[in-house]
């Protein structure tokens, strides 16, 4: 397998002029029964309960495109929308690398922090948006990573390989490597981790054995360089789970470095925005039975 060596830090930054816009988004099952106000506090803690409060009494979040009562009670139909007048996107890394492509998929190196698609802070400044202004447009995203990690992300580029693609990482038929830079340094060798994981609140989840609805995951490590007082290790996740590498690091007793939520002076709070790259990249993906071999090199070191 070739590996390519791509910047973990990036130099160049994308920056998108003012501009207005509405987001609607669907009722998760979790938010069902609760209160319009107290949903918007929890997906996002970013803006005080009062500014969630004066947004919905004048009517720029509301359901089904009426203003209601910041006590309305959410049903699984109902579709939440937002209005912004005026949003300012800020600025991300322009530096999205292609790395391989057929007339069926393309893989691209992504830089952090970017988000995958639209949503939340971020509408224009995504990578889906930068790969359509490179000319790349109706790409299917076959698997997602964290705003804050780098590394490889796989894109079909029409429907059945789509299906195929999403078919191979629903059934884990994907081998997946990522490098993560650590706080401390284990005693052992590798280690593997099978500890379920849950929304804890807004962005932030949690591990641990017997939670109540949580989803199982597993992750193995092997550790690839070591340091005095940090270490490099290359991660296998065997599941997908969202933050599922970093709390499985953490719950092992090594955390990211520069985690903000799950490393040494991380907050669960949902408060602090994570607006940072973190040192943590997918560095390889494999999908056999569709002759897919991606790899970029190791760019840590201790």
């Amino acid at each position: 397998m070739k590996h390519q060596q791509l910047p973990l830090q990036s130099r160049n930054v994308r920056i998108v002029q003012p501009y207005p816009i509405t987001h609607q988004f669907k009722v998760q099952d979790e938010f069902v029964g609760q209160s319009l106000l107290d949903m918007m506090c929890i997906r996002f803690p970013f803006h005080a309960k009062e500014e969630w409060l004066q947004r919905i009494q004048n009517g720029r979040v509301g359901i089904n495109g009426q203003s209601v009562a910041t006590s309305y009670q959410l049903l699984k139909s109902d579709l939440v929308y937002h209005h912004n007048p005026k949003v300012v996107e800020p600025s991300v890394p322009d530096e999205v690398k292609i790395l391989k492509e057929t007339d069926d998929w393309l893989a691209v190196y992504k830089p952090a922090p970017l988000s995958m698609h639209p949503g939340g802070r971020f509408n224009k400044n995504t990578l889906t948006a930068i790969l359509e202004d490179m000319g790349y447009e109706k790409l299917r995203i076959i698997h997602r990573l964290d705003a804050v990690t780098s590394g490889i992300v796989l894109f079909a580029k029409n429907k059945e390989f789509a299906r195929r693609g999403m078919e191979a990482f629903t059934a884990s038929k994907v081998q997946k490597i990522y490098y993560a830079k650590v706080h401390g340094v284990p005693v052992e060798k590798s280690r593997t981790i099978n500890s379920s994981i849950r929304r804890k609140n807004g962005f932030v989840f949690e591990s641990g054995d017997n939670l109540l609805n949580a989803k199982k995951a597993e992750t193995h490590f092997e550790v690839a360089i070591k340091g005095s007082e940090h270490c490099v290790i290359k991660c296998f996740p065997k599941t997908g789970r969202t933050h599922q590498i970093r709390l499985h690091l953490e719950e092992w007793g090594y955390p990211i470095i520069d985690d903000p939520i799950y490393g040494p002076n991380g907050d669960t709070t949902s408060k602090r925005t994570q607006n940072r790259s973190i040192s943590l990249v997918s560095a390889g993906l494999s999908i056999p039975h569709l002759n897919i071999e991606l790899a970029v090199e190791n760019p840590f070191s201790c």
